[in-house]
């Protein structure tokens, strides 16, 4: 019974946070496929999203395990609204 409660309470606590063994792994195609579509001039062209995208990748990769749990999680939970999410997006979370 105390097993029990001290369960629920930590889950409804929020004391358990999500360990993430690795960087997310994102659709690099979705990520980049409206790019330069606006017609208003602004971005760059479908080939730099991607050379974007793969850089902040592979960088994610090794700097993976330096970052906090906690804002690895929130940073990616953040690159997934809106959109497809963004290796970049991430990346600069990170950073900041």
């Amino acid at each position: 019974m105390l097993i029990a409660g001290l369960v629920s309470l930590s889950l409804s606590s929020g004391l358990l946070v999500p360990v993430a063994e690795g960087p997310p792994r994102f659709d690099i195609a979705a990520t980049c496929r409206d790019v330069g579509r606006a017609g208003d001039g602004v971005g760059g062209t479908v080939a730099a999203c991607r050379a974007d995208e793969e850089k902040a990748r592979d960088s994610l990769a090794a700097k993976w395990s330096s970052y906090p749990v906690a804002k690895r999680n929130s940073c990616v939970a953040g690159a997934r609204l809106g959109g497809p999410p963004s290796y970049v997006q991430v990346i600069t979370c990170l950073e900041m």
